[in-house]
């Protein structure tokens, strides 16, 4: 996918926002975080972006690649679709991607349950809680370095939106996972409450993401480094809010989570060679765990189960 194709993709994304009339407040907030994280063209910024008025048919002309049109239905459909219900507005500008792309019902209709499941898929965690601290805390450094390690690796893999999915449950059930060394239980729902109230896991940083991992130059910001930065940074502000009884706003410990997202690149920048190298290791797998999901021979729920298996 080349530049001039994923800011045309993200013209779209943005086509989507703007489609029932105006971007509302918490779409708007969504888009804003994830635009922050690549690179815009020079002279365009997130409020110029935003603010323009998008013909999502002259867009779509851009996308010529094979790479550029499989991903862009599959980006806008998490955008409409992944923070709540689709508007009939919102599914008008599917199905002129659709059409355009020449996106099949049965395709469509795969991605669609592929979501489904992503949305709804938080793995079990078995973890005993832990009265000492030194060892608590011992133990809940390991969890979070070892999710971030895995998010990270997903985040350099392209697997557009799959991927992304993929990183959601591997955060959801962190969380919970550090809930439970303190003795708190934390159900789906509350898990991913604590994760959207952080601005993680959204519709539009799922979409955004997606596309930007797949261009030389972009997915700098939206690979390896930024996912382990912000899995990393999330762990650091659950461990908080549970050492506090699990009192309190989550959202209110932004600031915590941007200073955490810090020490996670330099945590990150400390491993990076034994995550690239680990990355390489099982890349096969990945490879294999990835045609499986497509072909539908394995759920959403088995391929995030087995990503944290990887060694």
């Amino acid at each position: 996918m080349t530049e001039a194709e994923a800011f045309a993709s993200l013209k779209v994304l943005v086509a989507v926002a703007q489609a029932d009339g105006e971007i509302h407040a918490e779409e708007r907030k969504s888009l804003e975080a994830a635009l922050e994280t690549i690179t815009l063209p020079e002279g365009t910024t997130v409020e110029t972006l935003l603010a323009q008025k998008i013909d999502p048919a002259t867009e779509l002309a851009v996308l010529t690649s094979k790479e550029a049109r499989d991903t862009i239905w599959k980006s806008a459909f998490a955008m409409a679709n992944a923070d709540g219900t689709c508007s009939p507005e919102e599914q008008k500008v599917l199905d002129l991607i659709a059409e355009k792309t020449a996106v099949t019902a049965e395709q469509r209709n795969f991605f669609a349950t592929l979501v489904a499941e992503g949305k709804n898929t938080v793995l079990p965690s078995n973890i005993q809680a832990v009265t000492d601290p030194e060892a608590r805390a011992k133990g809940v450094r390991k969890d979070i370095l070892k999710y971030s390690a895995i998010t990270a690796i997903l985040g350099a893999f392209p697997l557009p939106v799959v991927g992304e999915l993929a990183v959601l449950g591997i955060q959801l059930k962190m969380i919970r996972d550090i809930g439970q060394y303190w003795g708190h239980t934390v159900d789906k729902n509350a898990a991913k409450s604590m994760l959207y109230g952080l601005g993680l896991g959204t519709g539009a940083r799922m979409a955004v993401n997606s596309l930007a991992k797949l261009v030389p130059g972009w997915g700098s910001a939206v690979g390896a480094t930024t996912s382990f930065a912000a899995t990393f940074a999330l762990g650091k502000v659950m461990e908080k809010f549970f050492a506090e009884d699990a009192k309190g706003d989550v959202a209110a410990l932004k600031g915590l989570f941007k200073s955490a997202e810090k020490e996670g690149k330099a945590a990150y920048a400390e491993q990076k060679d034994d995550i690239a190298k680990k990355a390489e290791d099982n890349k096969a797998a990945l490879d294999q765990l990835s045609a499986d999901l497509k072909e539908g021979k394995i759920s959403q729920e088995d391929f995030d189960a087995r990503l944290g298996e990887l060694k």
